[in-house]
């Protein structure tokens, strides 16, 4: 049985942490999206649309997710910014307990952090933390 597509509703509750944590609206003054234009003003978030799998277990069923959340900023030539956006991130989501519009989480967890230059002039960054969460309907 092909497992059920919950992440639409995981996304949003994803975008809603990320844009009510304290700690990260004083770094990226609100500026948490899914969609950015070229000319978004850094610092800011970005979450990509999930990747899913099927899940299926005793009783339930539902979708594995991959969560990708892009961090943008500029101005710290040591790369800081970008690794505190990239712990805000992890700190609001690892083992967060959100509620779905549909389906339960779970569970949701911080698998890795990854810093990049970006070639948009000096001190510019691009950090990339990694999630895995598990949204599923009981049977």
């Amino acid at each position: 049985m092909p497992g059920l597509d919950l992440a639409d509703p995981l996304a949003r509750a994803v975008l809603a942490r990320l844009a009510a944590d304290p700690d990260l609206r004083a770094l990226v003054q609100g500026r948490v999206r899914d969609i950015v234009s070229a000319r978004e003003t850094w610092p800011f978030l970005r979450l990509d649309p999930p990747e899913t799998a099927p899940f299926e277990a005793e009783g339930w069923t539902g979708c594995t997710c991959r969560l990708s959340v892009h961090a943008f900023a500029r101005g710290e030539r040591d790369g800081g910014a970008i690794r505190r956006l990239l712990a805000g991130a992890a700190a609001a989501l690892d083992e967060a307990d959100l509620a779905l519009e549909r389906g339960e989480l779970l569970w949701l967890a911080h698998d890795r952090s990854l810093v990049l230059a970006e070639p948009h002039g000096p001190a510019s960054w691009h950090g990339v933390a990694r999630f895995t969460a598990v949204a599923a309907l009981p049977r």
